[in-house]
Order: C-alpha cells, then structure tokens, then sequence
C-alpha cells in the first residue's frame, strides 16, 4: 500500500469515527439547548470556518459571474442540504437515541440511488431494487423493533410511528436531494470546497429565520463549558474537518472504494453508545441495522456493476 494511499485510508477511519461521535454530541447538544437555536449558531460557526479556508486559499470567495451562473442550485444546496436537513436532525435528536438516528440514515444511500435513476434516467437492474427492498425492510425493523409502543416487528408503521422517526426518514430524502445537486453543481464545473461553504452559508440564513420564528438563541450562547466543548467538537469534527478527509478520500481512493466504509458509521455510533454511555440496545434493531447495510452493499455493488 502506497504511503498516501495509507494516509487517506487513515484520514477516512478518522471521518467515519469523527461522524458516529457527532450523533452523540449532537445528541447532549439537542437536549440542552433549544434545537433552532443551536442549528443556527452551528453552522455560523461552520460558515465563518470555511468561508476564512476558501478565502485563505484563493483571496476571493467566488467570482461574480460564476455566482450568477449558479446561485439557484447554491441556494437549494443551502435549502435542503444544511437548513431543513440540520431542523429534521436535531428534532430526531431530541427525541431519539443517537444509535438509532444513525442506523435509520444507514437507508440513504438506497434513497439517493433511486432518486439519482429517476432524475438521471439512469436503468437500475433488478438485483439493486432487491438490495433497496432488504434495506428498506431493515429500516422498518430498526424503527418498529426500537419503538417502545411496537417492539416488535409486524405492526401497523404508520401508527407508532413518533415524531423523532418522521424525522429521521426526512433526513433519508433531504440527504439524497443534497446528494444529486451536489453531483449537478459539480457537473457544472463548481469545486466541492465551494458547494460546502455556500450551503453551509445559505443553509444558515434558512436557520436564521427558522431560529427567530421558533427558536432562543440565548439558550445557546449562555450555556455551559462541556457543552460549548462538545460544540466546537460538532462544528471543527462534524462540518468541517470529516469532510475534507473524506474528501480527500474519494479524490485519492475513488468513490467505490470508499462506499463500503461509510456503511461502518451507523455501526461505530452503536458501539460507541454502548461502550461509553452504557445503553442497552436490542439485538433486533441491531440485526435490522445489519440487514440495511446488506441491503445498501448490494444496492450499490448492482449499480456499480
């Protein structure tokens, strides 16, 4: 294995570990602060980070006429992408455990896949709507099984189904619409560098208004040490540096490559959550879980192919 190649192997282990941790901290965050106003003061700090690296590396943030070219999928980006994604998140995370947050975002990629076929046009052969059935009914498993009023897994969905999990699912489609603009805008000649920062700023301004209509920021800014600790951490680790290894990942490794360890995320939140706080989870949710990321391995190996 070539020494960059052991490098960008290393950098995305850290990623993945850096995102299944994010959960958890997101998790203390939610629960004592209010979620608008911790959204919003998120990715300000988010914004200010990448908007210093780009201009750090450049001296400018975006060329006027480049910016006329593409506002409109910039501020869709920013729109589902960070604003209505960072709601829905931090509404699961107050109402759900982190583990099970991100096992039921596990079933993304599966969502993003057959999004991509319907707007791309793209065939999608049979073997892969089988791996998106296998990781739809893992998904429905995690959420009936993990469901206090369901516990098992034949039950009426849409009747237990809570607030935190409705949530949850809207994560699944706001992430896959972030994921097919992001492949339009870099189609259209726009660096990933740029597409963060101008989501992460757009993103905000929907949370800025989001944050005066529902939220207290006051919450926030007058909290305590561990939490402004485990903010940083959300903000440095989650926002900004997980991505750029990652990457750094793909631009070295290529996306095939690295598919497979994306899928190891929701399992590192699961064992993170019982090895440092101790939570019992059910052996059902966790075979669900498994049967999503069967499902999504196969999903992608069939489109791959």
């Amino acid at each position: 294995m070539q020494n960059s190649n052991r490098s960008a192997y290393i950098k995305l282990i850290i990623a993945i570990i850096g995102w299944a941790g994010v959960y958890h901290s997101a998790h203390y965050l939610a629960h004592h602060s209010d979620i608008y106003g911790l959204a919003f003061i998120r990715y300000f700090l988010a914004s200010v980070i990448l908007v210093s690296i780009i201009w750090f590396k450049r001296g400018y943030l975006i060329k006027i006429t480049d910016f006329k070219k593409h506002y409109k999928i910039l501020i869709l980006l920013g729109t589902f992408g960070i604003g209505i994604y960072n709601i829905g998140f931090f509404i699961a995370e107050s109402h759900l455990p982190a583990s099970k947050i991100a096992l039921i975002i596990a079933f993304t990629p599966c969502v993003s896949s057959l999004m991509s076929s319907f707007y791309f046009r793209q065939k999608l052969g049979i073997y892969a709507y089988i791996g998106m059935i296998i990781a739809l009914l893992g998904t429905v498993g995690v959420i009936n099984y993990g469901n206090a009023s369901c516990g098992r897994y034949w039950c009426n969905f849409f009747e237990h189904l809570s607030t935190g999990e409705i949530a949850a699912l809207s994560l699944c489609i706001t992430t896959s619409l972030f994921n097919i603009m992001s492949r339009i805008a870099s189609q259209n000649g726009i660096d990933s560098l740029t597409i963060t920062a101008f989501a992460a700023i757009f993103g905000d301004i929907i949370l800025f208004f989001s944050m005066l209509l529902f939220g207290n920021i006051h919450s926030v800014i007058y909290n305590n040490s561990e939490y402004w600790i485990l903010m940083t951490y959300t903000v440095l680790i989650g926002s900004v540096l997980c991505y750029f290894w990652y990457s750094e990942a793909i631009a070295k490794l290529g996306v095939s490559r690295i598919s497979v360890f994306l899928n190891g995320i929701p399992f590192t939140a699961v064992l993170i959550d019982i090895i440092f706080f101790k939570h019992a989870i059910h052996l059902p949710v966790i075979i669900s879980g498994m049967v999503i990321i069967f499902g999504v391995i196969m999903t992608n190996r069939a489109i791959s192919r």
